[in-house]
């Protein structure tokens, strides 16, 4: 769980929104007529310019050492050669973020995550993703009517953060905000942009379709992990991030097809050389997730949630996920508070929520409070730690009222989990780690997924999905797939 970063104001101004809300512009991409709000190209830079900075802060900063941000930036150039406009000189940066995730800001901006790259399984994929980002730019996706909303949104953003909202609330406001201007034609747009610039460059088409069946793949076990359907991921869902339904791997397909290139790129291994020990899935000062178990190196806590249910990471909360929609919330209060626990509780936390059988408790040496109340069908147990002048924990546990008394002993276990860690204990917590292995005669994919660090249910899935294993996929001895360690 990330601390609150701290707060920053976007610097949009209403005036350069508005007074570019007219004209039309040639599609540059495409010599068709369309709508665009962007009525220069100095005002798009602008915008962009402005924006970056505050995209590196919002997404935890730049990720990678200088070779591996010089690589990306290569890749990023090589197909920027290849684009319709050449006013912008493009910027690629590498986020410290493990969501799969890539988008675009006007300017020439061009931002893909970690947990993207540690997907990928080859420069020609990661090429596909940032090809289809210049599809956005080149094709006036952020300034066509229907995209005034990208830029409403992150006016609005900028107006809520500087007026007191978080800054790691931006990255989803602005991100949410651009997948959402994006319609079904802009994606498909960008999809047959970006194999257009990929065979110029020399990439294989290919590649890229390939990707967009990972990414379909990695939202299919998401959604198992949550509880629900992975059919789901197969609607053309843009409050979605980047969703790749059956539909448009169906036709991006269809389209590579067309593209013939000679000799065409993949560069499997270099890419594998470059992101072998590249962090995966949380960093340590947002806390690390071992199963039921999340710690937190930095903050120096630790607890364990119940058996069949699966941990998840965000910048503003913890979140298990259990049967029956079952679910535990865990945060830190905004603010502390001076007198007793029970008053924190009561007062300030809850104090429109008709607290309930409010008791004072004593977990693992730690003042703490807790009380319940029903909303909608739901039992809900508020628990409120206080580790120290400053700072109080908090555990919001939320059943269906029929599920309360068979889950009451799980979740008292959890509270009870909660306890600080030791000097050793914090020196052996370890990030997880891409690594590169060669596998041996006589290995199958369930044999190297059991290899895999952070067990939560689904290794073995994981492991296809990294590696972009179908259900029947066979290993040869010697081949080079990725393994998370710790």
């Amino acid at each position: 769980m990330e601390k609150s970063r701290q707060l920053i104001a976007v610097g949009l101004t209403a005036g350069l929104l508005f007074s570019s809300l007219s004209g039309c512009t040639t599609n540059p991409a495409t010599g068709e007529s369309v709508f665009t709000g962007m009525s220069s190209n100095e005002q798009e830079l602008r915008v962009g310019r402005e924006q970056h900075p505050q995209i590196i802060k919002a997404f935890g900063g730049r990720f990678g050492s200088p070779e591996l941000r010089r690589y990306v930036d290569s890749i990023g150039q090589l197909l920027a050669r290849t684009v319709e406009r050449k006013t912008f000189k493009y910027t690629f940066t590498l986020l410290n973020s493990k969501i799969v995730n890539a988008f675009a800001l006007p300017g020439g901006y061009i931002y893909i995550s970690r947990g993207l790259m540690a997907l990928a399984e080859n420069e020609a994929e990661l090429a596909g993703v940032l090809a289809h980002e210049l599809g956005h730019i080149n094709a006036l996706h952020h300034g066509r009517r229907e995209g005034q909303g990208l830029l409403a949104n992150i006016l609005l953003a900028g107006v809520g953060i500087a007026g007191g909202r978080a800054a790691a609330d931006l990255g989803s406001l602005v991100v949410g905000s651009a997948l959402r201007s994006y319609s079904r034609e802009h994606e498909l747009e960008s999809d047959s942009l970006a194999l257009r610039y990929m065979s110029r460059a020399g990439y294989d088409p290919e590649a890229m379709v390939y990707f967009l069946r990972k990414m379909r793949a990695s939202s299919r076990l998401q959604a198992r992990r949550q509880g629900k359907s992975p059919d789901k991921v197969d609607e053309f869902n843009y409050l979605a991030t980047h969703p790749a339904p059956a539909e448009r791997v169906r036709l991006a397909s269809q389209q590579a097809r067309k593209y013939k290139v000679k000799k065409p790129m993949r560069a499997r291994n270099i890419y594998l050389r470059k992101i072998n020990g590249m962090l995966y899935g949380d960093a340590p000062d947002q806390g690390l997730i071992r199963g039921r178990i999340f710690s937190h190196p930095k903050l120096k806590f630790r607890f364990e949630v119940p058996e069949g249910f699966s941990l998840f990471n965000t910048p503003k909360a913890v979140f298990a996920k259990g049967p029956n929609d079952a679910t535990i919330i865990f945060d830190s209060a905004k603010r502390s508070a001076d007198g007793p626990i029970t008053y924190y509780l009561q007062e300030i936390w809850g104090r429109n929520a008709n607290l309930r059988n409010v008791e004072r408790l004593n977990i693992n040496g730690l003042d703490a409070a807790t009380g319940l109340f029903h909303q909608r069908g739901q039992t809900i147990r508020a628990i409120a730690i206080r580790k120290d002048l400053h700072t109080i924990y908090r555990f919001m546990f939320r059943t269906k009222s029929q599920d309360t008394n068979r889950l009451s002993k799980p979740f008292r276990r959890t509270t009870y989990s909660f306890r600080l860690l030791t000097k050793r204990e914090i020196r052996a917590l370890k990030p997880l780690r891409i690594r590169i292995v060669r596998t041996r005669r006589g290995d199958t994919v369930a044999s190297v997924a059991r290899r895999m660090a952070g067990e939560d249910g689904f290794s073995e899935e994981r492991f296809r999905v990294l590696n972009g294993l179908h259900d029947s996929a066979q290993l040869r001895p010697g081949q080079r797939v990725k393994l998370v360690t710790d």
